[in-house]
């Protein structure tokens, strides 16, 4: 159990949970609201 809370405390398994979870969350936001974008920039 010590050496699984260890590997989750190193950096690069965080960051890629968390990118994982922010391009999810942007595909979702892009399936909902397609075309944002568009509207912003012009």
């Amino acid at each position: 159990m010590r050496d699984i809370k260890k590997y989750l405390s190193v950096a690069p398994v965080p960051s890629a949970l968390w990118f994982g979870a922010l391009a999810r969350l942007l595909i979702e936001i892009n399936r909902l609201f397609p075309d944002v974008l568009s509207f912003l920039c012009g």
